[in-house]
């Protein structure tokens, strides 16, 4: 999953710049069979009580990557981008190879979208996801957990 148009205010040769900077690094770690460098890991608890360990994209940097080029990821994980302002983030799976679920949440932590089971984009240009209102944070899981779990618009998650 990537985040589109993660900065105001900064051009797009720099935007592209540090696209490339990201893609060479993750590209050269995974040559040499290193994953990418995990953030730091928070519970997150679902409104059926279960409880899922979420890594934090908070910096540009983090949100431009998410989970791309990942192989694979635990059932109990997953990836919340928390954002400053309230906005319309929209999100595309360029890169990401595993499918996803992705539940876009306001500043109260209540469930605004889902969009379910999001397979790889395999060719360009990549479908773009998000609800036509603002949303504070957008949680990814593996695809089919927000069904398995009774995730739905309207739910609130704690984190």
């Amino acid at each position: 999953m990537g985040l589109i148009d993660i900065s105001e205010g900064v051009s797009h040769t720099s935007r592209m710049r540090l696209l490339i900077l990201i893609c060479f690094f993750t590209v050269a770690a995974s040559a040499y069979g290193m994953e990418p460098a995990l953030a730091p890991m928070v519970p997150l608890t679902l409104p059926d009580g279960t409880s899922l360990q979420i890594e934090t994209a908070r910096t540009a940097t983090e949100q431009t990557r998410g989970l791309m080029f990942r192989t694979a990821m635990p059932e109990d994980h997953g990836m919340l981008f928390e954002f400053k302002r309230p906005g319309l983030y929209r999100f595309w799976m360029k890169n990401t190879l595993i499918p996803l679920d992705m539940i876009w949440l306001d500043a109260n932590k209540t469930i605004i979208h889902i969009e379910y089971q999001v397979p790889p984009c395999k060719m360009d240009p990549c479908p773009v996801y998000g609800p036509p209102e603002e949303s504070l944070y957008v949680l990814e899981v593996n695809a089919g957990i927000a069904r398995k779990r009774g995730i739905m618009v309207g739910s609130r998650l704690r984190f």
